[in-house]
């Protein structure tokens, strides 16, 4: 078992390496004239962001992998986190450099993101029950710490949450530093969680690079994620619930994620049943304070507040 010292020196390689490594990508970024493309409906503010460098998350995914490879066993549970960070970062990869690289202004279709979406979540729960079926087929439930027996139907329960996790991470990355201030706590979370010495050591180089991607991506930010990072953070994020066998939890632990994702669904539904009816200014929810006129850093630090609240309260709890 690796000591809590190993877990900071590695800590402190991934986010060493991943802040050299973005020292050398966001000047190649520019280079290429890959910048982000600003909704003209969103927040007028956003507007001075346009032609930031993007997909920034290549720096946090392809550290994390490297050093994944290098400093852990290669088992069947290290290759199941792998497929989860990178496949769903590749989805958001692609996505992005149709858009940004290709100049397509849709990326991937809704049609072939979900076929991918379900093809790696597929692939991450089947190799989960190869490696222990109870992972796959037994729900523990929170609080009351209830082991529920589902069967086969835990596929469906456990790729439905893969596949929102990752969507719902991808739409809390909307203001500079926000889908990296919350996710640290929810790392931090899963390395004192973590029993199994790979999630121990993979929650450890995620943080570290995910650190080091804050220091590009803080307010005012030089680089953003992308689909990249924000898909390769929420296949991590879920993978390592899955493998420590609480994917429940995340409603508490991924609160904020969740809370993101609801908002537009909320939004949604609202303007469809109730003749255009909106419930927020604007959805995700994040854009809805800034509309009321809360500063974007304020926002940020208050949700990164909320996130190390819920990890804290999980930890209680699991």
């Amino acid at each position: 078992m690796y000591s809590y010292k190993m877990l900071i020196a590695i800590m402190l390689i991934s986010f060493v390496s991943t802040l050299i490594f973005g020292n050398f990508l966001i000047p190649q970024l520019k280079k290429k004239h890959i910048g982000q493309n600003i909704r003209q409906e969103g927040p007028k503010s956003h507007y001075d962001k346009a032609g930031t460098p993007t997909m920034g998350g290549v720096m946090i995914i392809l550290i994390s992998l490297i050093l994944s490879i290098i400093l852990m066993p290669i088992n069947l549970k290290t290759i199941a986190i792998l497929i989860s960070m990178f496949g769903f970062g590749m989805i958001g990869f692609i996505d992005d450099f149709r858009k940004l690289v290709m100049k397509r202004s849709l990326g991937l279709t809704a049609k072939q993101k979900i076929i991918l979406q379900v093809i790696i979540s597929f692939l991450v729960c089947f190799l989960n029950y190869l490696l222990d079926p109870t992972l796959i087929t037994t729900l523990r439930i929170p609080i009351i710490n209830y082991q529920l027996n589902i069967g086969y139907f835990g596929f469906i329960v456990l790729m439905f949450i893969l596949i929102g996790t990752v969507n719902a991470v991808n739409l809390t990355d909307g203001l500079d530093g926000l889908a990296s201030s919350v996710s640290i706590p929810v790392f931090l979370a899963f390395i004192v969680i973590s029993v199994n010495v790979e999630d121990k050591i993979f929650s450890t180089i995620m943080l570290g690079a995910i650190i080091a991607f804050l220091v590009y991506n803080s307010n005012p930010a030089s680089v953003f994620m992308g689909d990249t990072g924000s898909m390769a953070i929420g296949g991590a994020v879920s993978a390592l619930a899955i493998s420590e066998k609480i994917p429940i939890f995340l409603i508490i632990l991924g609160g904020v994620y969740m809370f993101e994702a609801l908002s537009v669904i909320l939004q949604v539904a609202s303007y469809k049943l109730r003749n255009k009816k909106r419930i927020f200014l604007m959805s995700p929810i994040h854009h809805h304070f800034e509309l009321k006129g809360y500063k974007e850093a304020k926002i940020v630090t208050n949700f990164a507040i909320v996130s190390a609240m819920l990890s804290l309260l999980t930890l209680l709890i699991v």
